[in-house]
């Protein structure tokens, strides 16, 4: 049973923002798009991994939790890609989404990629990763006294990702091997360990702890561009709002679709609620009563009265 589904992260949708309101010129630019290019990698990987979860027949009770974020007392974060719960064993799963011939130096503890140009890139080891959060799991579930064992292992999401013989005795495999993987886990843990009772408390007691992590904007936001932007330009020039529509400044085209991309950037920029006075100055709009109207026919959740009332900008906006 999937308990918890895998949603783009704070990160992607924040790079996303400033892809579009990032002038180019701007001397981070490249850098920042290098980082929403690697961040859309990794989320197509995980999805790919998804998939294959759905392809696979597990007759056994079982609940799957994508995108699991924990927090532990001291403050440390523990982010798992997904987590496979069976009355058996718990499985915790990195995936990654690298390109190249990957080495493992385990002594070093050292993870290495080599590209086809002979360029070598340092990764953060996965095993240790994983055996970070085994050990935190296994503490979590002390506490609340259940026992079972935890298993883990990383999934290739691309098939381009060449595993040498450094890594043969290591927990890793291409996403294709997942259904014999875990035919083999079942077989190596036949003992039952919880009831379909415990399996499910236990399950909803991890959803419980899952806190998501906002990933933090790195940039003033008076870097940025502000308005309503022409997604036909590339989001490179702003749309005006007269006579109750937003037109380009550039190509004369209506989008209207643009003021809610807007507004959900702004969101991501500011604050998730705006004022009537705040809405003016964003997109540069000079009559109050236009703007109570656009912002009284989105028909926002409220806060305050009056001069005082702010509008809730929704988080599923674009969905």
């Amino acid at each position: 049973m999937l308990l918890k589904k895998r949603k783009v992260s704070s990160k992607q949708l924040i790079l996303e923002m400033i892809e579009r309101r990032l002038p180019k010129s701007h001397p981070k630019s490249t850098y920042y798009q290098e980082m929403l290019n690697r961040t859309r990698a990794g989320y197509a990987g995980e999805q790919r991994v998804d998939q294959e979860w759905q392809e696979i027949y597990l007759e056994q009770a079982h609940y799957l939790l994508h995108d699991v974020q924990l927090k532990a007392e001291g403050g440390a974060i523990h982010q798992i890609d997904t987590l496979y719960m069976s009355r058996n064993f718990v499985l915790i799963v990195e995936i990654k989404n690298i390109v190249g011939r990957v080495e493992y130096m385990e002594d070093n503890h050292q993870f290495i990629r080599i590209t086809s140009d002979g360029r070598v890139d340092g990764f953060r080891n996965p095993f240790d990763q994983v055996k970070r959060h085994a050990r935190f799991l296994r503490q979590i579930f002390q506490k609340v006294s259940y026992h079972i064992p935890i298993v883990y292992m990383i999934v290739s999401a691309n098939p381009n990702m060449i595993m040498t013989p450094s890594l043969s005795a290591q927990p890793i495999i291409h996403v294709s091997g997942l259904a014999e993987r875990m035919e083999q886990l079942f077989k190596q843990y036949q003992q039952v360990c919880l009831s379909e009772k415990d399996l499910r408390e236990l399950s909803a007691h991890i959803l419980k702890m899952h806190k998501s992590i906002q990933w933090t904007l790195d940039i003033k936001v008076d870097e940025l561009k502000k308005g309503a932007l022409c997604s036909h330009c590339h989001f490179d020039y702003v749309l005006r709002y007269t006579h109750g529509k937003w037109r380009c400044s550039n190509c004369q085209s209506i989008d209207n679709q643009s003021m809610l991309i807007a507004l959900h950037d702004f969101r991501l920029m500011m604050s998730n609620n705006i004022t009537n006075a705040q809405f003016r100055n964003f997109f540069d709009i000079d009559s109050e009563k236009a703007v109570y109207y656009l912002l009284k026919k989105l028909k926002f959740e409220t806060i305050g009265e009056n001069k005082n009332r702010k509008y809730v900008i929704p988080a599923n906006l674009l969905e």
